[in-house]
């Protein structure tokens, strides 16, 4: 977003905010908005199935926008945030998962509350604005600001939550994160295991390795992880194996490598339902380490560029030392773990307690119990 970008939008944004303050509050509606996907997933997805079950006289609204780019990508989203701006001012509770600039441009009212359950667990790159170095104007000013609330997976991250969401330690609750309960549920896990192989037959009868890195880079510049040779990995692989592409949702997947994948899963797919049907997990710094942790399973981390990740955008930990999983820096030391065989999981234990707390399956269940008592 440029500065004139920033200043149309907010200029236009607060007046109309100021109109909708106004308006009748509705303390019963309960807005769930990304602009990260077309649709809910995640945090947001487990919060909404909650809410349905517990709170049914709650009425909830859905906004899943995602951002614009180009005149008219921007002029789209900028009618939808009219939109979205009625619903802050109005709802009784807002909760994000992301930046979302009705949030941002201005305080709400206090019959307004605002929540942030970020759409990642754990604490391992630096985000928001706490990255290296911190995001240009005018991001750097107006992103992150005006909660009330802040949600984090555990102890351990209220810190980093704090620093990269421009929030007061005291407001950022250590509840845990709702998109881990299914992980926990034995039979949600072998459901949506049992739903991704249907989608996908060649994943039937055979052991899955997913490939699964994050992004490099920041707004349109992102683009894909570098570190894999594919084709030589997939030779190295026995018969019985299929090899597994789950790029990231955010990047342009015109810019992603698909030569040598057995199978390339859709980006938009939930990545909790791609662990489910996963059986050893290749990737990098991305936070789905924290959720497949969970499962106790094979686990190995291709970081041929961690020096140059460490210094930008930066890690909350030691990478080396604190790290769960088998660390290489190439294909052929990708095949040569996968082929020994002999992953360490006895770490995950304490992995798992210093950056989740201990989980249960209930994060979704206390979110609605703190801000939508019964």
């Amino acid at each position: 977003m440029t500065r004139l970008d920033y200043r149309i939008a907010s200029t236009v944004l607060r007046l109309l905010g100021w109109l909708f303050g106004f308006l009748p509050a509705r303390r019963n509606v309960v807005v769930l908005a990304s602009p990260r996907k077309r649709a809910l997933d995640g945090n947001l997805l487990a919060i909404r199935d909650e809410i349905r079950a517990r709170r049914p006289r709650a009425r909830i609204v859905e906004l899943a926008e995602t951002y614009g780019y180009g005149f008219r990508g921007k002029l789209l989203y900028a009618l939808r945030m009219v939109r979205a701006m009625y619903h802050l001012r109005t709802a009784g509770l807002v909760v994000l998962d992301n930046a979302w600039l009705p949030v941002h441009v201005a305080p709400h009212p206090a019959r307004t509350t605002v929540v942030q359950v970020w759409h990642a667990v754990g604490a391992l790159k630096r985000f928001g604005v706490d990255t290296v170095p911190p995001p240009r104007e005018p991001e750097r000013s107006f992103l992150h600001r005006h909660y009330d609330w802040v949600v984090a997976s555990g102890e351990a991250s209220r810190g980093p939550w704090a620093r990269a969401l421009r929030t007061n330690p005291d407001h950022v609750l250590a509840l845990g994160s709702p998109r881990t309960d299914a992980l926990l549920d034995p039979a949600a896990l072998a459901a949506e295991r049992a739903r991704i192989v249907a989608r996908y037959p060649g994943l039937v009868g055979r052991r899955v390795i997913t490939y699964a890195p994050t992004f490099r880079g920041r707004g349109r510049g992102k683009e894909p992880a570098r570190g894999l040779d594919a084709p030589r990995l997939r030779a190295a692989l026995p018969a019985g194996d299929v090899l597994v592409l789950k790029s990231h949702p955010n990047l342009d997947f015109d810019l992603v490598e698909t030569s040598g994948f057995d199978v390339v899963v859709d980006p938009a797919e939930d990545m909790n339902a791609v662990l489910a049907a996963t059986d050893i997990l290749v990737t990098d710094y991305s936070s789905s380490i924290f959720e497949y942790a969970l499962l106790r399973r094979p686990l190995v981390l291709l970081v041929p560029d961690l020096e140059a990740y460490e210094r930008e955008p930066g890690m909350y930990l030691d990478y080396r030392r604190e790290m769960v999983g088998t660390q290489v820096r190439s294909t052929d030391e990708v095949a040569a773990a996968i082929a020994a065989d002999a992953f360490d999981l006895s770490p995950y234990e304490a992995f798992i307690r210093r950056h989740l707390g201990s989980p249960d399956g209930r994060s979704s269940r206390r979110f609605v119990d703190r801000f939508l008592p019964g």
